[in-house]
């Protein structure tokens, strides 16, 4: 999808800036988001890609209708957006989302990003998913976003694939 296309279809979003890199938007049932992308260079031990990596948070701010909201193809598309806006700095970026789990609902984040994801594939994007589990069993879904031309794509892969496979050991 073409850049102006996407434009004319989500909302409108300001980037903040700051240590998280915050982004945020408000819908047209005024609830408010907001997208940080947080260093995490610890995550990777290879300096290659360690300096490039982020933790994805989508949060939401701010919702005065008082009900979860409901699925919005807007939203999608402005994240997707902002994903578009962040990766115009280094095609090199990648991204770590964990769907947070606190009210064990990170299954139902994981299925709502997955399908915000399909409006993020257009733009070249890949996601890898994984799942981390805890000491009592319960699974934490994970995901790898990065762009298709990332110059260590293969090693970034078999890296995460490690990093699962490290936390799920002995569980």
């Amino acid at each position: 999808m073409q850049q102006e296309e996407l434009s004319s279809q989500n909302y409108n979003f300001s980037f903040w800036g700051g240590v998280n890199n915050t982004y945020s938007f408000q819908t047209e049932n005024g609830i408010v988001y907001e997208v940080k992308l947080k260093p995490t260079p610890y995550l990777f031990d290879n300096p290659l890609y360690a300096a490039n990596t982020y933790e994805l948070s989508i949060i939401v701010a701010d919702n005065p209708t008082g009900r979860s909201p409901i699925f919005d193809t807007k939203v999608s598309r402005t994240i997707a957006a902002i994903f578009e806006d962040f990766y115009l700095s280094s095609n090199d970026h990648l991204l770590i989302y964990i769907c947070e789990s606190a009210d064990k609902r990170q299954n139902i984040r994981k299925t709502k990003f997955d399908r915000w994801f399909e409006h993020f594939a257009p733009m070249d994007y890949n996601k890898y998913d994984g799942g981390i589990q805890d000491s009592d069993g319960e699974i934490y879904p994970v995901s790898l976003i990065l762009k298709d031309n990332n110059p260590h794509k293969a090693a970034i892969i078999v890296a995460f694939i490690d990093i699962i496979a490290g936390y799920n050991q002995d569980k």
